[in-house]
């Protein structure tokens, strides 16, 4: 029921499907996600620069930020897109699947910003389908099956041998560690 320019100053939206289709700045493309925040017709103010500066450098965007973004990477596009979420300083951060496609070490970056986030009091809403990089991130799981909530609660709670087997098909063990959580899939399940 809020307008949307309200409703984009409290919930920030990234999407699976992620194209930038406008041969901009990385910097202008961050930016971008500071419009919910700006008196219509005003530039960028102190503030809002900051939160610029401040998404890029979380994302690892600093060197790259007067360069074009369609010239970089799928994955660079990636990390240039989550910025621009984390740019709109929003409450609530909901992101579909923001680590596809990334690297190792830029899907493990993203998600403890987004640990980093919720520490600070922010809400991240995510889906993901890696259960070990969910359980070590996340502080709650919901697992979906055939469109119901099957389970709800800590990764240590959810992430059961019984649930990976009805949900995901896997024969699994699952591994309690001081970081939360590992399974090791042995096999699928027919």
């Amino acid at each position: 029921r809020m307008p949307p320019r309200a409703r984009a100053a409290q919930a920030a939206w990234l999407p699976q499907a992620r194209e930038i289709a406008w041969p901009v700045t990385v910097d202008s493309v961050v930016a971008l996600g500071r419009l919910p925040h700006l008196p219509r017709g005003t530039r960028l103010r102190a503030q809002d620069q900051l939160a610029v500066d401040t998404a890029l450098d979380r994302m690892g965007l600093i060197p790259f930020r007067h360069r074009l973004a369609t010239e970089l990477s799928g994955g660079e596009q990636a990390r240039v897109l989550i910025a621009r979420t984390l740019a709109q300083g929003t409450p609530l951060l909901m992101a579909d699947e923001p680590i596809a496609g990334l690297d190792p070490a830029a899907q493990i970056s993203t998600l403890q910003v987004f640990a980093d986030l919720a520490g600070e009091g922010r809400a991240v809403l995510t889906s993901l389908h890696d259960l070990s990089l969910a359980a070590r991130y996340c502080t709650r799981l919901l697992v979906l099956h055939r469109g119901h909530l099957y389970a709800d609660g800590p990764p240590a709670e959810v992430l059961t041998p019984d649930t990976l087997a009805t949900v995901f098909h896997l024969r699994a063990r699952v591994h309690l560690t001081e970081d939360g959580p590992l399974f090791q899939a042995l096999g699928v399940l027919s």
